[in-house]
């Protein structure tokens, strides 16, 4: 892992990847959409982070129960497939994101290698993001019988996420201001200095 660390460090380059946040933007972007779409689609009753944080397998089946009236089941199970899309553009996004700002900092400093740590704690957000979907297949399997400690497992990793999606937000903010106050006090600094 300190090797890891170390070599994301110097690798790659500030200009590669910032050239590649607009990129990943896109990318999670155009995934939100079509993922958007076709939720919309499944006419599934309430919004996605109500029903992934509810922790209430009846009101998950109530849920599930709606769309079979609707004939729409098919369709929330093909909008659990698009969303390994958006998984796998966060997945992107968070890290490409955070390394960028940690080339704000001098190579050995202490802010370069908290945003670099932060880069790969980022990842916890996709990768429950991909255990959430595994387990609403497990639910979908059986959609209005399936056991309620289900429920429970899946509201977890759904609770892990979005845990995962703030730290990564917090931490693109936070280091992105303290890069800008530290390029400020050293502005003047060299500014103070005698010719």
């Amino acid at each position: 892992m300190k090797n890891l660390i170390q070599w994301l460090c110097r690798s790659p380059s500030g200009l590669v990847l910032w050239l590649a946040v607009p990129v990943a933007l896109g990318l999670r972007g155009l995934a939100m959409d079509v993922l958007n779409a076709s939720y919309a689609a499944s006419r599934f009753p309430v919004p996605y982070y109500v029903a992934q944080l509810s922790f209430d397998a009846g009101r998950i089946k109530a849920w599930y129960a709606a769309m079979i009236q609707f004939g729409t089941l098919q369709t929330y199970v093909h909008t659990q497939n698009i969303d390994f899309l958006f998984i796998a553009s966060v997945a992107l996004l968070h890290p490409v994101a955070l390394l960028a700002v940690s080339r704000l900092f001098p190579l050995l400093s202490r802010g370069r290698r908290w945003l670099v740590g932060a880069a790969l704690i980022s990842l916890i957000a996709p990768l429950a993001d991909a255990m959430e979907n595994l387990v609403s297949y497990v639910m979908l399997a059986d959609p209005v019988g399936f056991a309620p400690a289900w429920a429970l497992v899946y509201s977890s990793f759904s609770a892990i996420k979005f845990g995962g999606f703030v730290f990564a937000y917090l931490a693109f903010a936070v280091g992105f201001c303290a890069a800008l106050v530290q390029g400020v006090l050293g502005w003047r600094k060299r500014a103070a200095a005698p010719a």
